[in-house]
C-alpha cells in the first residue's frame, strides 16, 4: 500500500489555480497580511481562559465560531466561489451581530441560550406532523418537548389586541435589522452582510436568476468564477472577524491583543480601501 506521508507522494491540489492567481493579482497584500491576521486570531482564541459567567463563555466560543466562519469564506473566496462565499457570509454576519449585541447586553444572554429549546421544537413539530411520531427517536422528541415546556412562557408575546398570545418568532423582541442597528459599525454592513447574501442562501427565485445570463437570445447558467462576489464577501467577512477580535479584547485581558488589533485594522484598510483617509493619519 502506498505511504501517503512519503515526501515523494504526489501533492493533491483542490480548487482553481487560475482563480486563486487572479485573486492574488487583485489583492497583492492579502497573503502577507493574512499571516498577521491568523496570528492575531490564534492569540485571541488559542489560549487557556478561566470563564465564570455565561457571557464570558458565549463571547469566547461564539467568537471562535466566527473565526472558523472566516476561514471557510477565505477558502472559497480565493478560489473564485463568490456565491459560496456569500452563502457562508450570511451565517457569519448574523453570528457577528449576535456576538456584538450580547457583549453589549450581557443580561440577555440567557434568553438567547434558552430560545434554543423553542427553535428545536419549531423544527421538530412539522416533521412529526407530516411524517408521524416515529420519524424521530422517542427519547429525542421527549427531551425537546420537555425543554420547550420549561422555557415557553418567557417567550410569549401578544398576537393581537384581543389578548391572545403566541410564542415569539425570535429570542429577542427586536427584529434582526433593529438589533444590527444597535451594534454600531458592524450593523451598518447589513446590506453587504445580510440582505445581498440572503439572495443566495435561501430557496428563492432570485437564487437562480442571479446565476443566469442571456447571450444570443438564449439563457445560460453562469458557471465561471464570481470574483466580484468573492471579493465583496471576503471584504465583509474581514470586517466581521475584526469585530469578533474586538469583543475578545474588550471582554478579556489578553496581552498584546490590542496592539495586534490596531495593526489588523490598518491591514484591512490597506487591502480593501488603499485610498482611505485612515491611512493618511500619522
Amino acid at each position: 500500500m502506498e505511504n501517503r506521508s512519503d515526501a515523494n507522494a504526489a501533492l493533491s491540489v483542490y480548487g482553481f489555480a487560475d482563480a486563486a492567481t487572479d485573486f492574488d493579482r487583485r489583492h497583492p497584500l492579502w497573503r502577507e497580511r493574512l499571516h498577521r491576521l491568523a496570528h492575531t486570531i490564534d492569540l485571541a482564541f488559542t489560549r487557556t481562559q478561566t470563564m465564570n459567567t455565561p457571557i464570558e463563555k458565549f463571547a469566547y466560543f461564539y467568537g471562535t465560531l466566527i473565526a472558523e466562519d472566516f476561514m471557510e469564506i477565505v477558502l472559497v473566496a480565493v478560489n473564485g466561489y463568490g456565491v459560496a462565499a456569500m452563502k457562508l457570509l450570511r451565517a457569519m454576519y448574523e453570528h457577528t451581530v449576535t456576538l456584538r449585541y450580547l457583549h453589549d447586553h450581557p443580561d440577555e444572554t440567557g434568553s438567547f441560550i434558552d430560545y434554543d429549546a423553542i427553535q428545536q421544537f419549531k423544527l421538530m413539530q412539522p416533521i412529526l406532523e407530516t411524517f408521524g411520531e416515529g420519524a424521530l427517536p422517542s427519547e429525542a422528541v421527549a427531551d425537546v418537548k420537555r425543554r420547550h415546556a420549561e422555557v415557553k412562557e418567557q417567550f410569549m408575546v401578544k398576537a393581537c389586541d384581543c389578548g391572545v398570545k403566541r410564542v415569539n418568532h425570535t429570542w429577542n423582541k427586536l427584529h434582526f435589522a433593529a438589533m444590527a442597528k444597535k451594534t454600531g459599525a458592524i450593523g451598518s454592513l447589513i446590506i453587504p452582510g445580510y440582505f445581498i447574501p440572503l439572495r443566495h442562501a435561501h430557496s428563492t427565485f432570485r437564487a437562480i436568476t442571479e446565476r443566469l445570463e442571456k447571450k444570443d437570445g438564449r439563457l445560460s447558467f453562469q458557471r465561471e468564477s464570481q470574483p466580484k462576489l468573492a471579493d465583496d464577501a471576503l471584504m465583509t467577512a474581514h470586517n466581521c472577524i475584526l469585530v469578533a477580535l474586538e469583543v475578545q479584547s474588550e471582554r478579556f485581558t489578553i496581552g498584546g491583543l490590542e496592539a495586534e488589533m490596531q495593526t489588523c485594522v490598518r491591514d484591512w484598510a490597506e487591502i480593501w480601501a488603499p485610498g482611505s483617509p485612515f491611512l493618511k493619519e500619522p
